[in-house]
């Protein structure tokens, strides 16, 4: 019979060993760790709004107005008056948080690289095939659709996320 916590267990430790070096990564390069997917979103969207921005984080507003001020006092992110309407002010990426994200996003891929090192493409794809198949043995209707900043608020029992 398989030792299914043995497996639990390995991963669990595998999961704390990638968010130890990535926080490494990130403090580093001078970020938190909920500030690289407010930057990614910024570049995906430019012209965004805060709101825009911590709704689809799912975060509360101050938070965002906390994020974004760091952000915007480390010279990453800028905010401009919108044309159209002088009450909005939009977000946009400044060339040096763009290069922080891509020096950034180039450590995090040398680290995926080291964790699947001495593993075919075989066996990475069939790793993450038996993920998504976990992923649906244990997901509901109410959780399936979630992204990854919605399931996280999930774990926090439904509180807002205090800091971005």
């Amino acid at each position: 019979m398989t030792d299914y916590r043995r497996v639990v267990g390995a991963m669990h430790r595998l999961e704390l060993l990638r968010k130890i070096r990535s926080r490494g990564i990130l403090s580093a390069s001078g970020l938190h760790p909920g500030q690289p997917p407010m930057l990614i979103y910024i570049i995906n969207h430019p012209g965004c709004t805060q709101k825009e921005a911590a709704d689809e984080l799912d975060v509360t507003a101050a938070s965002a107005a906390a994020s974004l001020k760091r952000l915007e006092k480390a010279g990453l992110v800028e905010r401009k008056p919108d044309p159209n309407d002088a009450r909005r002010n939009c977000l946009y990426i400044t060339p040096a948080g763009q290069d922080r994200v891509d020096k950034n996003r180039e450590q995090f891929e040398a680290l995926d690289q080291q964790m699947f090192s001495g593993l075919t493409d075989e066996e990475v794809q069939s790793f993450q095939r038996i993920c998504e198949k976990m992923f649906d043995n244990l997901a509901d209707e109410s959780c399936r659709h979630l992204t990854i900043c919605k399931l996280a608020r999930q774990l926090q029992g439904d509180k807002p996320n205090k800091e971005v």
